[in-house]
């Protein structure tokens, strides 16, 4: 599944988290794109990137807010 596909499900489902980790990679960082796969995340769901991801998508919502 492509991730634009991802995206919209996640906005269907509300799953704010998801939307976020999304526009974080793809807007803000520009590691990964629309067309991608999802396969491409699960770098950034490896537990030992856990703690960082967590911190960077907090200060990314404060930003956006």
């Amino acid at each position: 599944m492509k991730l634009r596909e991802v995206y919209q499900e996640s906005i269907r489902q509300k799953f704010y988290s998801m939307c976020l980790l999304l526009e974080f990679l793809i807007l803000e960082k520009q590691v990964l794109t629309w067309d991608d796969l999802d396969d491409e995340l699960d770098l950034y769901f490896k537990p030992n990137n856990r703690p960082r991801m967590t911190k960077l998508l907090q200060e990314y919502a404060e930003r956006k807010n």
